[in-house]
């Protein structure tokens, strides 16, 4: 009975050190992160792109690269998985806020289909242009969200130059 009990209690003891441990979702999400990282790829945690103004939850990630100029001041997001917003030519998005001028539609159009099916968002601000993406997938897949950025970024030079 004795040995019982010392078992027992070196599984109390050991048990909290096995939660610590990642699980293989979070080791997944960590090597995407550092992949972007070394592709110079900014991640910050954010609102849904869709949210309102009073919805403070931050509960999305968001993947972006810097404008690398300082007078590019675009400013839309073209977004998926709710209603919220207006209907865009691509199918299954739409516009909210602002939508983009004529001049980056050929460029979104054929990014479009190399995105992870996970992204939910394209997002440009005065910072610089990004995704809103769930994290699912691969390295692949981070390198193709970094191709498609670097589409993106080119073409708001071309627009704002």
């Amino acid at each position: 009975m004795v040995w019982v009990l010392i078992i027992f209690c070196l599984a109390v003891a050991v048990s909290p050190l096995m939660w610590m441990k990642s699980s293989p979702r979070q080791q997944q999400v960590m090597a995407n992160r550092k992949k972007a990282r070394s592709l110079t790829i900014n991640v910050n945690i954010c609102k849904q792109a869709d949210a309102s103004d009073s919805e403070d939850r931050l509960d999305a990630i968001f993947y972006w690269l810097d404008w690398q100029q300082d007078n590019l001041n675009e400013s839309w997001v073209l977004h998926r998985r709710s209603k919220r917003g207006w209907e865009s030519c691509f199918d299954g998005w739409r516009w909210i806020n602002q939508e983009a001028d004529k001049a980056w539609l050929e460029v979104i159009g054929s990014i479009i289909d190399d995105l992870p099916s996970s992204v939910n968002a394209i997002v440009t601000n005065k910072q610089g242009i990004g995704v809103v993406w769930d994290e699912r997938g691969d390295g692949v897949a981070v390198d193709n969200l970094h191709q498609c950025l670097i589409k993106l970024r080119d073409k708001g030079k071309e627009i704002c130059i």
